[in-house]
């Protein structure tokens, strides 16, 4: 079992300290970043808290992601000197770890251990005042978002770092981080008959490949995609012609579609 659920808060922290940081260090290189489940829930939460109090939704930040990752995975590899002043094992502040990443504006700090899910570390930030503070700050306009898990101690170990600004060309398009949802394709044949192992394929608008894969017993396919206004299931199985059906998603979590075959 985990130990007792711990969250930390630290505020804006001025930029004058780490523009001056700045000079002495060489900004890593930024890797494409990529969003687990319970992440991208988190963003989902806090965009509709903000939106909900008419506050602008904050954009997400490739610099600031890796911020928090680096401070997730250390608090996941040191879990005893997790502190209130949000220093890490090598006694680097939220500004300092920004800035290793080139991001040199005032920044803020959520820090958790012990949520396993979004919906969970959302309530317990929401219900600490400063915590909440961060959350509905006007002020900050981007966040970086980082879940590292482990298998000691209190398992699950979130980070949130605010930004006081947008730069455009650090921004992560919404397609990245919006919440996936779940296409529940069915084939059969003209009789209703259920197809197995038929070759289902989503694509976009586009003609990029979304998701593909085979029918179980039932006829049935779930194929997890990224939200988007249009798509084109192609489904196809020996025998029978294949057969392409546009749909859009919409605002559903998910969505359920039947497609049938005509015999050769």
């Amino acid at each position: 079992m985990p130990q007792t659920k711990i969250i930390l808060r630290t505020g804006l922290i001025s930029a004058l300290l780490v523009i001056a940081l700045s000079y002495f260090i060489v900004p890593m290189a930024i890797a494409k970043i990529s969003f687990s489940e319970e992440e991208r829930l988190f963003i989902n939460k806090i965009n509709d808290y903000r939106r909900d109090r008419g506050l602008k939704p904050l954009k997400i930040s490739t610099k600031l992601c890796k911020s928090a990752q680096l401070m997730a995975q250390d608090m996941a590899d040191n879990p005893d000197l997790i502190n209130h002043q949000h220093t890490d094992s090598q006694g680097r502040s939220p500004s300092e770890r920004a800035a290793i990443y080139g991001y040199t504006d005032g920044v803020g700090e959520n820090l958790a251990a012990g949520y396993e899910t979004a919906k969970k570390v959302y309530l317990a930030w929401k219900d600490s005042a400063d915590h909440n503070a961060n959350m509905i700050d006007p002020d900050y306009e981007v966040i970086g978002i980082a879940l590292v898990t482990s298998n000691n101690n209190y398992k699950w170990y979130w980070v949130n770092t605010f930004g006081q600004e947008a730069h455009k060309n650090d921004l992560i398009k919404s397609q990245e981080y919006d919440v996936l949802k779940d296409l529940k394709i069915t084939v059969t044949d003209e009789n209703q008959k259920a197809i197995r192992k038929a070759s289902v394929k989503i694509k976009s608008k586009g003609g990029s490949t979304l998701g593909k894969g085979k029918t179980n017993s039932k006829g049935k396919k779930t194929l997890t995609v990224n939200p988007k206004d249009e798509y084109y299931i192609t489904a196809s199985a020996k025998g029978y012609t294949s057969y392409t059906r546009e749909i859009t998603l919409g605002n559903k979590d998910s969505k359920s579609v039947k497609i049938w075959l005509e015999k050769k």
